[in-house]
């Protein structure tokens, strides 16, 4: 079954969920403000974390506040936390340094990979907002938005493999941060620096001086292409251009990270890309990655849900993005315009929306019904996209050149179960959950 994702179809958006467009002053369609999201202004007015945030040097060693994530995240990427249980410990360390970590899981997405991102806490929710306990009983909360800087590996995980969930309560560990290797241009120390303003990306002329520098030094023009970044920055480009993205990273470091983080890979590739520590190398798997056609499947039955084509952005942060629902269960979202083989579940809702001006509604595999995302609809009919689709990234795995994704460990019944929609509170079970 495909979704009918027509622009002009919003029969099964409630009268209530829509806005009159005659409260605008023209009837022109109006493109959506892609800046919203990536404020995360669904979470409520924040301020500014107080103090100023540390520096942390390859090779630094210290003990920080980890707790494990669901997946892998990039230095770059915005994480927004809500926690209930550990509430003083984390807010000791938000107020002191600022900083936690976030330890990743293996491949498989069950066991410690014992590698994780520190996460620089950027704003906090006041306290008009995050108030000391939900009137329920329920614990205090600590609620704010980080950004993951440094990737760091752990220096006490045991000998035996053990689950993540094992660290899902706050700890104190020592870390270890990783160097980035980025040895640039090979070619820099022989060319002329006053034709460097002749040297622009892509140019003919560039080229061709390109090969007089390899003229200089006893290796061939095609050995310096394998180092070269500028070549490697334009494949990426041509990749992210149909996705309506000009925002992409200049800097090859970024860049990496912010690639990485945009693809739809498999937990296999994304954790490869993760641990790997040169920049140039991390790049070229990324440009082999790309060159692949893919689609992106069912986690649980590996149905077609839609394919790589359809991938757009929703946020100037990319065509990916953490968000949080009230019960503090992170998700790891993918914006696409269109999906096959799913069906809607239950009602539309605006509450606690991560897209302002529209409407959500469950979205679930419509072979095995398990949840794979949501589609949400404009609450204005001039408001451009009319419809879109929030895919959980950890629910659809991509599918390279025919063969099947990589299976999850987790059963489709264990996801119907703990799935839940980005504004439906949970019962607080006391610590910070994702998925």
């Amino acid at each position: 079954m495909e979704e009918n994702d027509s622009a002009e179809d919003d029969s099964q958006l409630p009268q209530g969920l829509l806005i009159d467009d005659n409260e605008m002053e023209d009837g022109e369609e109006q493109p959506f403000d892609i800046s919203l999201p990536a404020s995360h202004s669904y979470m409520g007015p924040a301020q500014a974390a107080d103090g100023c945030a540390r520096a942390f040097e390859p090779g630094w060693l210290g003990r920080v506040p980890v707790i494990a994530h669901h997946g892998i995240v990039f230095p770059g990427e915005t994480v927004p936390i809500l926690f209930t249980q550990d509430a003083d410990m984390l807010s000791h360390s938000v107020h002191q340094d600022k900083v936690f970590g976030l330890l990743c899981p293996d491949e498989g997405g069950v066991m410690a990979s014992g590698y994780g991102v520190l996460c620089e806490v950027y704003e906090v929710l006041p306290p008009a907002d995050n108030p000391e306990g939900r009137g329920d009983g329920s614990a205090p909360l600590v609620s704010f938005k980080a950004r993951a800087t440094h990737r760091f590996r752990c220096l006490q995980m045991p000998r035996r493999v053990v689950p993540v969930n094992a660290f899902e309560r706050l700890r104190f560990m020592e870390v270890r941060v990783l160097e980035d290797v980025n040895f640039g241009d090979p070619l820099q120390q022989v060319r002329l620096n006053s034709l460097d303003a002749q040297r622009n990306d892509g140019s003919r002329t560039a080229r061709r001086l390109r090969s007089m520098d390899a003229m200089l030094t006893p290796w061939p023009l095609f050995v310096y292409e394998i180092f070269d970044f500028r070549r490697m920055r334009r494949k990426i480009r041509e990749f992210f251009k149909s996705m309506a993205l000009d925002n992409i990273p200049e800097d090859p470091l970024e860049l990496s990270f912010w690639t990485a983080s945009n693809m739809a890979l498999t937990p296999r590739d994304r954790l490869a890309l993760f641990v790997v520590d040169d920049v140039l190398l991390r790049l070229h798997m990324e440009v082999r990655l790309i060159s692949k056609k893919s689609v992106l499947c069912c986690a649980a039955c590996a149905i077609e849900i839609t394919r790589r084509d359809y991938i757009f952005a929703m946020s100037t942060e990319g065509v990916h993005s953490n968000y949080i629902n009230l019960s503090g269960i992170v998700h790891d979202i993918i914006t696409v315009s269109r999906v096959d083989n799913t069906r809607s579940s239950g009602a539309a809702s605006a509450e606690y929306s991560w897209f302002p001006g529209y409407a959500w509604t469950i979205t679930v595999c419509e072979v095995c019904r398990s949840h794979v995302g949501w589609r949400f609809d404009a609450q204005r009919r001039k408001l451009r996209p009319q419809r879109f689709y929030g895919l959980c990234r950890n629910y659809v795995l991509p599918r390279f050149d025919g063969n099947l994704p990589v299976q999850p460990r987790t059963s489709s019944r264990t996801r119907r179960l703990t799935s839940r929609p980005p504004d439906r509170a949970q019962p607080a079970g006391g610590v910070w959950r994702s998925e």
